[in-house]
C-alpha cells in the first residue's frame, strides 16, 4: 500500500498492510530541523518559504524521504507579492530579511524555524453584535486564493499527492479564536455571564473558518484538521464543551466532508470526560495530547469508550519518550498504544504533540520504524 492508501484505510476502519506512523504538525518539525533534513544551513528555511513553488516542493520531496511521515503537511507560504519582494542578506554570520516594498529589515533566527514570543490577548474589544461585525472581517476563499499563500500546498498535491496522504492544513476552533476579541481571562467568565455574546462571536468566527476550509480544499489533498483548542477537561466543563464547542466543530467537520476531505480533530488537553460528545462530532480521526497536567489520556481506555466511531492517532510523549527514553522503553510504549488503539475503528501511531527541537533525526526514524512494526490491523 502507498502511504495515501494506508492512511485512508486506517481512517475508514479498513485493513492495512501495516500500522501507519506519523506526527501531526510535522511542518513545525520541518521548520526546526530544516538543516538536519536537507544538509543546508538552518537559516535557509526562511528562504525556502520564499522560493517558487516547484523549487520549494523539490526540497520538500527530499525532506519527506529523510523523515517519511505517513501524513505530509505542506508549508503555507507567504503571498506571491511578499515572496517576490523579499531579499535575504548575510552579514557577519547573521541573516536578515529585507522587504523591498517597505524598506524594513529584520534579523532572522539561524536556529529555529518557527519559535517566537507570544502573549495571549487580555483586552476586550467587542461588546455587542455591531462590534463583532466591525472587528471580525471575513476573507473569502476566492480572495485568499488570489494572494497565493496556498501555492506550496497546491504544488505539493500536484507532485506528491498521487501516493502521499496530504494534510493540507487546518483551522483553530472557534472558542480559542474568541480570546483575540474578548481577552483570554474574560472569555472563561463570559461563558457563564455573557453566553449570548460568545455565541454571536463564535458564529462569526465560524463563518471565517468555513471560508478557510474552502480555501484549503482548493489545494486538493486528503484531509483538513480542526485544532479545537481550549475546550478540554483542564479548561472547560463537559456542559460548556457541549454548548460552546460541539455545534461549531460539527459544522466545520460537515463542511470538510462536503468538500471531499477527511476531517481530523485535535485536542491538546484532557478528553476522557467528554468522549461521547467528541465521538458524536463525526470526524474521521481523533488526536489527543499525551497524559499530563493532572489528566490522563490513555489510548486503550479511549479506544474502548469510542469503539468504532472514530479512528485514533497515538499520543506518544514527544519529550519523555521520543526525545529522552531508551529504545526499549519507547518500543514498549508504542506496542502498548498499538494494542489499545486496535480497539478503535483504526489506529495511526503518532506523538501527542509536535516533535521537539532537541530530537535528532535518527530518533524520529526509529519512531517511524517502531510504529510500522506492528503489522496489519
Amino acid at each position: 500500500m502507498t502511504s495515501k492508501q494506508r492512511m485512508h484505510a486506517a481512517l475508514a476502519g479498513q485493513r492495512v498492510d501495516r500500522t501507519p506512523a506519523t506526527v501531526l504538525y510535522n511542518q513545525l518539525y520541518h521548520a526546526d530541523h530544516f538543516g538536519e533534513l536537507t544538509g543546508l544551513p538552518q537559516w535557509e528555511y526562511h528562504r525556502w518559504l520564499c522560493m517558487e513553488p516547484a523549487e520549494h516542493v523539490a526540497l520538500l520531496r527530499g525532506i519527506v524521504r529523510a523523515a517519511p511521515f505517513e501524513c505530509v503537511q505542506p508549508q503555507l507560504g507567504a503571498s506571491r507579492e511578499e515572496r517576490q519582494s523579499t531579499q535575504f542578506i548575510q552579514r557577519d554570520g547573521r541573516v536578515h530579511r529585507h522587504d523591498r516594498r517597505t524598506g524594513r529589515t529584520e534579523e532572522l533566527s539561524t536556529i529555529s524555524g518557527h519559535a517566537r514570543d507570544y502573549a495571549a490577548n487580555e483586552t476586550q474589544y467587542v461588546f455587542d453584535a455591531r462590534d463583532i461585525a466591525g472587528r471580525v472581517k471575513l476573507r473569502t476563499a476566492r480572495e485568499r486564493l488570489a494572494e497565493g499563500e496556498l501555492d506550496f500546498a497546491v504544488e505539493a498535491v500536484r507532485q506528491l499527492g498521487a501516493d502521499h496522504f496530504i494534510l493540507t492544513g487546518g483551522v483553530i476552533g472557534t472558542l480559542y479564536c474568541c480570546h483575540s476579541h474578548v481577552g483570554l481571562t474574560n472569555l472563561y467568565a463570559m461563558l457563564a455571564e455573557q453566553p449570548s455574546l460568545i455565541h454571536e462571536l463564535s458564529k462569526r468566527i465560524l463563518e471565517q473558518n468555513i471560508e478557510e476550509i474552502r480555501w484549503l480544499a482548493h489545494a486538493g489533498g486528503d484531509a483538513i484538521y480542526i485544532d479545537d483548542a481550549m475546550t478540554t477537561s483542564d479548561m472547560i466543563s463537559p456542559a460548556h464543551f457541549e454548548e460552546f464547542s460541539l455545534p461549531y466543530v460539527r459544522q466545520m467537520v460537515r463542511e470538510i466532508h462536503t468538500l471531499g476531505h477527511k476531517a481530523i480533530i485535535i485536542y491538546f488537553g484532557g478528553i476522557a470526560d467528554r468522549l461521547d460528545l467528541i465521538a458524536a462530532i463525526g470526524a474521521d480521526g481523533l488526536s489527543m495530547e499525551t497524559s499530563m497536567k493532572n489528566y490522563v489520556n490513555d489510548i486503550g481506555q479511549i479506544a474502548q469508550s469510542i469503539g468504532r466511531r472514530v479512528s485514533l492517532f497515538g499520543n506518544v510523549d514527544p519529550v519523555g519518550m521520543l526525545e529522552r527514553a531508551g529504545d526499549e522503553e519507547l518500543e514498549a510504549e508504542m506496542r502498548r498504544q498499538a494494542g489499545g488503539g486496535a480497539r478503535a475503528r483504526g489506529y495511526i501511531a503518532c506523538t501527542g504533540s509536535p516533535i521537539t527541537p532537541a530530537t535528532p533525526l535518527s530518533r524520529v526514524r526509529r519512531f517511524l520504524e517502531l510504529g510500522a512494526a506492528d503489522g496489519s490491523m
